[in-house]
């Protein structure tokens, strides 16, 4: 009984330090094989990088619209927030007295031009009348002149006498061409056609000053655009330079972005951008950067971005605060690791690759970055796993944990 007992002793012993030792080699075992570290690979694909900045919506361009003359209000043809036309009357003044005063224009003008076309056609008649008395004179006296000189070369008319009949029809002629000019010059600068003429253009000239009166008895919009404040009704009086309306004109919905100094470099015009208000954190619109301020506020540190909108959701009100982001680079293809994966990357960048079941520190040089995402330009491969935890040194024998590091 006591072998019995002795024996099941030495077996259980046996069996403890088979377990021990079965433990111990497991252990080993684990400690060779390392702990699991989250990991990535390291990966080729499309990377985008944006910088968010915030921003506000700048104000329209407003016009105050007034009248250049006094008068009543007869008539106001828009109410706030009607959206109108360059050209488009606004406000309609009385405008009985301006009205007749023009039409009166229009009747002295007729008149004028009446009298200077009866003065002219006057003289017409009696220049013509003269010139052709004139000619038929020189015509006559040429014809006596030659009938001479027939006479002449047959001996019947004496030397004497055809050069008198010469000189007689020399004589006419030029009393003829004097006729034409003398007409010529009374039609022209006579002091009735003058004085006819000068009536004709003065008036022209009040029947203009006066249709512009007129015209300015009717206030049109100045430009396209939306009606803010209407501060006149009719039967109100009206002076120069009151502002009846105020107007938001139509022009380019403008942002303006003001970024730190040191994102200088990564801004350029015509940069694409997604912008959205802080009070419609849901809706997006589309932005393009128009303007990059050549100098940099003292004081803030930072320079001025304006972006165009070309497409304005009508929600945008001027001042509204927005949130903005500029896509300040594109790579079709580019290596890249999770940014968390990359160390001291404000001095001299590294990771922690894994190779061989042991961690190695590798330097690299970054590019672009973007959706939490940065890219390797040298130091990497594709296909390197690295590890994202910044509790693992170099050197230790690891197991990469893709599934929780991705």
């Amino acid at each position: 009984m006591g072998q019995r007992r002795q024996w099941l002793e030495r077996r259980s012993v046996r069996w403890a330090v088979v377990a021990v030792v079965v433990i111990l080699v497991g252990l080993t075992a684990f400690s060779l094989r390392g702990r699991k570290v989250p990991a990535s690979r390291v990966l080729r694909r499309p990377l985008i990088e944006t910088a968010v900045v915030n921003g506000r919506v700048l104000a329209q361009s407003k016009s105050e619209v007034g009248s250049k003359v006094s008068g009543t209000v007869e008539r106001v043809f828009v109410q706030e927030g009607d959206r109108v036309r360059v050209g488009q009357p606004l406000v309609q003044l009385n405008d009985r007295e301006e009205r007749a005063q023009a039409d009166q224009a229009r009747q002295s003008v007729r008149e004028a031009e009446a009298r200077l076309a009866t003065l002219q056609n006057s003289t017409s008649r009696r220049n013509s009348e003269a010139v052709q008395q004139a000619e038929l004179r020189a015509l006559e006296a040429e014809r006596e002149a030659q009938r001479f000189g027939e006479l002449a070369r047959s001996g019947l008319v004496a030397a004497a006498d055809l050069e008198s009949a010469s000189r007689r029809a020399k004589i006419a002629r030029s009393e003829a061409d004097s006729a034409i000019a003398a007409a010529r010059a009374t039609a022209a600068q006579g002091s009735d056609a003058v004085g006819a003429l000068a009536a004709v253009e003065a008036a022209r000239a009040n029947r203009a000053a006066a249709e512009a009166r007129l015209a300015q008895t009717t206030i049109a919009a100045p430009a396209d655009g939306v009606v803010l404040t209407r501060s006149t009704e009719p039967g109100a009086s009206v002076a120069p330079g009151k502002t009846l309306l105020i107007m938001a004109l139509d022009s380019e919905t403008l942002l303006l972005a003001q970024p730190d100094e040191k994102n200088l470099a990564a801004f350029l015009v015509g940069q694409v951008a997604r912008a959205s208000a802080d009070a419609y954190p849901a809706e997006h619109f589309d932005a393009v950067v128009q303007y990059i301020a050549p100098n940099v506020d003292l004081l803030r540190g930072t320079f001025d971005v304006k972006l165009r909108v070309p497409k304005p959701p009508p929600y945008l009100k001027t001042d509204m605060t927005l949130s903005i982001e500029v896509e300040t680079a594109r790579k079709p293809s580019a290596l890249v690791v999770p940014a968390d994966a990359v160390r001291d990357t404000a001095r001299a960048p590294w990771v922690l690759a894994i190779a061989g079941g042991r961690t190695e520190r590798r330097d690299v040089t970054l590019g672009i970055r973007g959706d939490n995402l940065v890219e390797i330009t040298s130091g990497l491969r594709e296909g390197d796993v690295v590890v994202r935890s910044s509790a693992v040194r170099a050197g230790e024998r690891v197991r990469p944990d893709l599934a929780s590091g991705s």
